[in-house]
């Protein structure tokens, strides 16, 4: 049986010309010095990541002639601005896009109470049916 020829690249550059095995697949988890002891990582891997405001994290700044971007914050069945649990945005980016939506219709950007078809197959920044986090009123 014949081995295919590596060209290198980042791979061999990392672990040599050694096959991957699982002597060298431990090294580059965590180091150990006795196998029956349990593995210390850097990190908790089950805590769960920081929830931050999608305009505030990735810098976007909202304005009224995107109605592109606005579009994803309103509901596609009742034309309703989606609530801060379902988005995910801070509420200062939260009250500045429902002004900048007001302001977007008022000057004909957007429809007044329906979305775009043509916006509905965009893809989807967060899933209503599954929010971010808990709404405030549920017990």
């Amino acid at each position: 049986m014949r081995r295919a020829k590596s060209r290198g690249g980042p791979i061999k550059e990392e672990f040599g010309d050694e096959p991957l095995n699982r002597s060298n697949r431990d090294q580059n988890v965590a180091t150990q010095t006795d196998p029956n002891q349990p593995i210390e990582f850097d990190f908790n891997p089950f805590d769960k990541a920081d929830r931050k405001c999608l305009l505030c994290d990735l810098g976007i700044k909202l304005d009224y002639k995107n109605a592109r971007l606005l579009q994803q914050f309103i509901s596609s069945f009742s034309g309703r601005v989606y609530d801060r649990h379902i988005t995910g945005l801070c509420s200062k980016q939260h009250d500045a896009l429902i002004k900048t939506i007001k302001m977007s219709r008022y000057a004909g950007y957007m429809p007044p109470l329906t979305k775009e078809p043509k916006y509905l197959k965009d893809p989807k920044l967060f899933d209503p049916l599954k929010p971010i986090r808990p709404h405030s009123y549920d017990g």
